[in-house]
């Protein structure tokens, strides 16, 4: 082919061929930089030399290797003392925890270089030591060190397996990310737990002082009942939890007390440590380097990872929508830290799982529970008042819409409780629709129904307003939860105290109008008759709340309509237009009237209310035997409240003629001393 000379000008380089070597003009004019220091042309930023490179490159933000970071390469096989071997154990417990407190493998259990090491320590594959040091034997690292390792990755794999069932979302939750570092999720936790006793077996056989050989010991012991814990079947196996938490609880105290802090500072057992392990790892998420907390937050994380454990235990054996509803919102309620995620998936899953409800019972179970323990009125009694009611032609189709529609209400209901906060108010918010769609579809069935007797119109007036229950309940909590989350500003927040105050005035005219068709020797008169009591105490805490909060408000009227309709455009959803009146409609155009009422009202008094609302809670305080284990929980629940009532009532105007002189500032909302209400300044 004939040379064409300007077949080169496609492959031209600007510049043309003739380039000079720069990197030594690049390195000295460095000299004089300090780190991270940036020198950039004018009208060229950071984000432009950024863009260069390619978009979504995973290493991109790995960062310079300061000099002080740099570190030998890493031998797995070098010798170690059995004192250094429990400290890397002690920070294995530390980085699992930091993994279930929401980092990522590659910033907790992945910075033991051990765990990317373990071919390199399987004894199988090695020469035996002819000069083995005794203080030092290769088996502390071959056979003990290799089955904590192995035992940490199967707990891990565990945990996995469960988290990425969608129960819990991962990034949001959880940190899912392997960075293609096997779990050994095809090896058997059998083998494992059988490594773990040959280790122990091998420790006690062995020369070490009688000290060293407890210290190891309880460390091996305590990874293998924790992976006991972790691979049991609870539904089927839940009398082997409480042995395995004790045991558990016995060598994490053990191990707590032997635990060496820190290590000689040539000691080699730091190098199998790397906090910037990550840079080396395929990961997408940002690299970020974070410190292990003390030893002893590791222990009281575990035992919190324990106590939680066993709440899971008293769940199980507790088949009561009650228990398992009180049991959710005592978590909120009590302002405590959520359980980690694995925990919080393990109980969705086995609430439901597999079109079964706890394992045992087919989902039309939730219905005759839903309805015995709401009005203490079995299924089997209201599909007989429906039937002796109804059109035969409509018989059937009541029964599969109140099945259909409990059921799926229900479930997503009760796993919400262990939803994040944020997630959880959301679905209640949805969830307040569905309730009312569900009392709308009863209301029209039974409005075409023919009660022969007072009797089955009583229970088909009591169906109805168990539906109503539900959704005054789940407005509540959406209305609270805002408080809990300080979403509301300083102006929204007697409104919002209106509002709950509404919500709760026609959830207590549910209750009244119910207590007398409710069978007084069930556990449901005893709840509707606990939360007569709680509500009212609300009631009278939000109203004076109102009173005190008025000055709050300072912007204009068209401004706080608006705000108002995007806090509570869970209310105002189209498709209630198309239902029943759902009350408490949301007008706020009935606000300014009751708040001049209250304000105007000389002899209304603040401090009354709540010393009112706090003999309520103090009267309320008797043994809750119907909700089981959580009975103490309420009782701290309304202790708390109690608490913050007498705190209020000494701080706030006895009467509205002093309302002038109270300082507005006096008020405090600290969701740590109380998730909804106030508390005064010191």
């Amino acid at each position: 082919m004939a040379y064409d000379a300007s077949y080169d000008d496609w492959f031209d380089v600007p510049g043309g061929d003739n380039f000079a070597d720069v990197t030594e003009l690049f390195v000295a004019g460095s000299q004089d930089m300090e780190p991270e220091e940036v020198l950039l042309m004018d009208g060229f930023t950071l984000m432009d030399a950024m863009s260069a490179f390619e978009i979504g490159e995973p290493r991109l933000d790995s960062g310079m290797i300061l000099e002080e970071q740099r570190r030998p390469p890493f031998d797995p096989l070098t010798p170690l003392l059995p004192e250094e071997v429990c400290w890397i154990l002690d920070r294995s417990f530390a980085c699992e925890m930091e993994w279930h407190a929401g980092k990522t493998l590659s910033q907790s259990v992945f910075t033991i270089l051990f765990v990317h090491h373990m071919p390199d320590i399987n004894p199988e594959y090695l020469i035996p030591e002819e000069d083995d040091d005794p203080q030092r034997p290769r088996w502390l690292i071959t056979v003990v060190m290799r089955a904590a390792m192995l035992g940490m990755l199967k707990c891990c794999d565990f945990a996995w397996r469960e988290l990425s069932k969608n129960r819990v979302h991962d990034v949001e939750d959880w940190q899912g990310e392997k960075c293609d570092v096997s779990l050994l999720e095809g090896v058997n936790s059998d083998l494992i737990i059988h490594m773990l006793d040959k280790a122990c077996d091998l420790i006690r056989q062995s020369d070490l002082p009688e000290v060293q050989i407890e210290a190891l010991c309880d460390r091996l012991l305590l990874r293998k009942t924790l992976l006991q814990l972790y691979k049991l079947d609870l539904l089927k196996e839940a009398a082997e939890l409480w042995y395995n938490i004790a045991v558990t609880r016995g060598l994490l105290h053990r191990v707590r007390t032997s635990h060496q802090d820190s290590l000689p500072r040539d000691s080699p057992a730091s190098l199998t440590m790397d906090p910037h392990i990550a840079r080396r790892l395929p990961n997408f998420m940002p690299i970020r380097v974070t410190d292990l907390p003390p030893f002893e937050a590791t222990c009281d994380a575990i035992d919190a990872y324990l106590e939680y454990w066993g709440e899971i235990g008293h769940l199980v054996n507790s088949p009561s929508i009650l228990k398992w509803e009180t049991a959710g919102s005592m978590h909120f309620a009590l302002h405590r830290k959520p359980a980690a995620a694995f925990q919080r998936s393990l109980v969705q899953t086995l609430f439901f799982d597999k079109d079964m409800v706890l394992g045992a019972h087919w989902p039309s179970w939730l219905v005759d529970r839903f309805f015995y323990e709401s009005i203490g009125l079995s299924y089997t009694t209201i599909l007989d008042a429906f039937h002796r009611s109804a059109p035969p032609m409509q018989k059937a189709t009541m029964r599969d819409v109140i099945e259909r529609r409990i059921t799926k209400l229900m479930v997503p209901h009760v796993r919400s409780s262990w939803y994040n906060p944020p997630r959880r108010r959301r679905h209640l918010m949805k969830e307040v629709l569905q309730w009312h769609m569900l009392y709308d579809v009863m209301l029209q069935d039974v409005a075409q129904y023919k009660p022969p007797d007072p009797a089955t119109s009583v229970i088909l007036t009591a169906v109805l307003r168990t539906a109503q229950l539900w959704r005054l309940a789940a407005s509540r909590e959406v209305i609270l939860s805002g408080f809990q989350q300080e979403l509301y500003a300083p102006e929204e927040k007697p409104i919002a105290y209106w509002y709950l105050s509404r919500v709760l005035e026609v959830h207590l005219s549910c209750i009244d109008g119910l207590l007398p068709v409710v069978p007084r020797d069930t556990a449901a008169f005893r709840e509707l008759n606990f939360q007569r009591s709680h509500l009212t105490a609300l009631q009278l805490i939000c109203t004076a709340l109102v009173s005190l909060t008025a000055g709050c408000i300072t912007s204009s009227w068209r401004r706080i309509s608006l705000n108002f309709l995007r806090r509570y455009k869970w209310v105002f959803d189209p498709e209630f237009d198309k239902l029943a009146p759902a009350e408490p409609i949301p007008d706020l155009f009935a606000f300014p009237p009751v708040l001049q009422d209250l304000l105007q009202d000389r002899f209304y008094s603040p401090a009354a209310s709540f010393q009112l609302a706090r003999d309520i809670l103090v009267d309320a305080k008797q043994p809750q035997e119907w909700v089981g284990h959580w009975g103490k929980d309420r009782v701290q629940y309304l202790d708390n409240l109690a608490t913050i009532c007498h705190r209020l009532q000494n701080a706030t105007p006895t009467s509205m003629i002093e309302l002038p002189n109270f300082t507005l500032g006096t008020l405090q909302w600290i969701p740590d001393l109380h998730p909804w209400f106030p508390t005064v300044k010191s």
